[in-house]
């Protein structure tokens, strides 16, 4: 049986450099060792073990189907534990000192990894790295939405809610103000769906009260999902 495939020199290159070891092929097999203990690809795992090192892998990632990057968010997510501590840790092992991320700074990484549009990032990290009140990110979130709906369509400064989506997308494609992009009557009637779902189950709730119960897990999913609503609404076409 052959050596397994080296899944990217640069990067691998790098973990032998942090971790000592003296080839490729001994980074492989950790990686191997990684992907079984947690059940998932030798690609995610490889990922995983990057940003646990302080190594960049933003390239890499993007090349993995969506199967493997919900991998790596769903490992980097359950397993990092978030302290007061500076992005970068010092440590010393074998006489050699060396730096790797620390659990914020993989935390930070993830999250820039989810959320694309810069606006919503902004706006919602702060709250996302904290240690409570994760339901400040979640309102941010739907206010950014919001925002993007209302800068879109032109409505009214002070129109919001469901007044604001009754006003910018309509279920019938042939009566919305806002179309979206594919021009396919039923996605139009799903997003316009889902708009009007996450003004009620998250914006109001967020705007109107303190939701505790909220963890930093639901946040960065509900963050996540309005990153990708945004890009929606930003390619939907103006038709009137």
């Amino acid at each position: 049986m052959g050596r397994p495939r080296i899944l990217d020199k640069a990067i691998m290159t790098k973990l032998a450099k942090k971790l000592g070891k003296p080839d490729l092929f001994a980074v492989n097999k950790l990686v191997s060792s990684r992907a079984s203990q947690h059940g998932i690809a030798a690609e995610s795992a490889l990922v995983v073990l990057a940003k646990q090192n302080g190594i960049g892998t933003s390239t890499y990632y993007r090349r993995l189907d969506p199967a493997k990057q919900a991998e790596v968010r769903s490992l980097l997510t359950s397993s990092v534990p978030i302290t007061k501590s500076p992005d970068h840790i010092p440590i010393v092992k074998g006489g050699k000192r060396s730096v790797v991320a620390s659990p914020r700074r993989v935390l930070k990484d993830l999250i820039g990894y989810l959320i694309e549009d810069e606006k919503l990032l902004g706006r919602c990290r702060p709250a996302l790295i904290g240690t409570s009140n994760f339901d400040i990110a979640i309102n941010q979130a739907t206010l950014v939405l919001e925002d993007r709906i209302r800068k879109k369509s032109e409505a009214p400064g002070k129109m919001s809610g469901h007044d604001l989506i009754g006003y910018s997308f309509n279920q019938d494609i042939s009566k919305t103000l806002l179309r979206v992009a594919s021009n396919d009557p039923d996605d139009q009637k799903g997003f316009t769906e889902i708009l009007r779902g996450i003004v009620a189950a998250f914006r109001n709730k967020t705007h109107h009260h303190l939701i505790e119960s909220f963890s930093r897990k639901d946040a960065i999913r509900v963050c996540g999902f309005v990153d990708a609503l945004i890009r929606v609404v930003d390619t939907s076409v103006k038709i009137r």
